[in-house]
């Protein structure tokens, strides 16, 4: 059973396992678009989730992350979340070695990809109307479809789509509340 764990402001883990994720509510403007989006959605007792707007792989044992940001996939210290509040998503024996291993991989071969404005585009069109709209770009990825799809590649959440499942989604589905 998954275990969500929370971090900072100037808190860090001692300890990371490759496969892990993180979730983060940031202030940038897309982040604000993406909870607003999320609270149109999520109502009642499921608002809590609404709160996160980012999320990333661990992929070292150090903390290294596997994220999608506005520039595209890049790899980044965990360090870079000393200053803020984020929750770090222990899976446990939920993924084992080989779904870990696959999960790692997966997010390590994206690094270098575009960041999916496309499918963010996509993504608000479905929270706005319920019109669950797909706009792709081969090789671009917002955040969350980057942690479903690694999941994914490790034996977990198969039942999502990626291409529309938000930071509150995982968070729901994993029940990290702020």
């Amino acid at each position: 059973m998954a275990v969500a764990e929370r971090y900072g402001p100037e808190e860090l883990a001692s300890q990371y396992e490759p496969g892990d994720f993180i979730l983060s509510h940031r202030n940038r403007p897309i982040a604000r678009l993406i909870s607003l989006g999320q609270k149109r959605r999520f109502r009642g007792a499921d608002a809590v989730y609404a709160h996160w707007s980012h999320c990333a792989v661990i992929v070292e044992k150090d903390g290294t992350l596997v994220e999608a940001e506005a520039l595209g996939v890049v790899r980044s210290p965990i360090s870079k979340y000393r200053t803020a509040e984020f929750y770090l998503v222990r899976l446990g024996p939920e993924l084992d070695a080989v779904g870990r291993k696959r999960a790692v991989d997966y997010a390590n071969s994206q690094v270098g990809k575009g960041f999916g404005y496309l499918a963010l585009v996509g993504v608000s069109i479905y929270l706005l109307t319920g019109l669950p709209l797909r706009l792709i770009r081969r090789g671009h990825q917002i955040c969350s479809e980057l942690v479903v799809r690694a999941l994914q590649a490790g034996g977990l959440m198969t039942d999502a789509d990626p291409s529309l499942t938000l930071p509150a989604d995982i968070a729901k589905r994993f029940n990290v509340r702020p």
